[in-house]
């Protein structure tokens, strides 16, 4: 059985990946503020195994025990491989910096650079025992480095977690760990970000299930520890 740990599981790329995984060899766990109503009625008529856990990021000190929960739910007689995909992301505030309510700031560097990284570090501690393929894909951004006014937080978190990603890739040799960049993907988050860009009307958006496809190709067959890529 190959188990996988998916957070933003609710709506667009976490959502098309989650409905990727669905495999009768494979045991979801998805992590989401809502449950996903259509991947769980997916999942139950393909005879899937499927968690759906309802929790919010922003609440980072529970993240540890969050990870210890769903790791004794797993049948370590019976596993295969192991992985962690960290795609829960905000955008917002999508202001200028000077007029970002402070919680609001707070709230976005937890939900998208804190929680994976706490998310990283139990995973890594509580599956040590394990003798196992196990591997970490983090989802960023190209905003990481092309930047945009009122879009700070969000350049900040994806650079964060990219630096976080070739960090852990120098220390760690037992998990994999990698990054992707998905392209501009035809999302609510992406909706929310074309704030400032006159040219993003000419920008072709690839459909989630095509990001869903690409990424999952990196995580299964184009693995590169510790390194960045672009999506396509």
């Amino acid at each position: 059985m190959k188990y996988f740990i998916v957070t933003g599981s609710s709506r667009g790329i976490g959502e098309a990946i989650s409905k990727k995984l669905l495999n009768t060899e494979h045991h979801l766990f998805c992590i989401s503020r809502q449950s996903n109503s259509s991947l769980i009625a997916m999942a139950n008529a393909e005879n899937v195994a499927l968690d759906s856990i309802e929790f919010d990021l922003n609440d980072v000190h529970r993240i540890d025990e969050l990870m210890q929960t769903i790791l004794r739910r797993i049948d370590e007689s019976n596993i295969e491989s192991i992985y962690l995909i960290n795609n829960a992301a905000i955008v917002k505030p999508i202001e200028h910096i000077d007029q970002s309510d402070s919680n609001e700031i707070i709230r976005h560097m937890n939900i998208n650079l804190i929680a994976s990284m706490l998310l990283t570090s139990s995973f890594i501690k509580y599956t040590d025992h394990l003798n196992l393929d196990k591997r970490i894909l983090n989802i960023s951004s190209g905003l990481s480095f092309n930047l945009k006014p009122r879009l700070s937080c969000y350049s900040t978190s994806k650079a964060g977690i990219e630096t976080f990603t070739k960090s852990i890739g120098v220390e760690q040799e037992d998990v994999k760990i990698m990054a992707v960049r998905p392209g501009a993907v035809d999302t609510q988050m992406y909706e929310e970000s074309i704030i400032t860009d006159e040219h993003v009307h000419k920008v072709k958006l690839a459909n989630p299930s095509y990001a869903a496809d690409r990424i999952l190709t990196f995580l299964f067959d184009r693995f590169e520890h510790g390194k960045v890529v672009k999506g396509w």
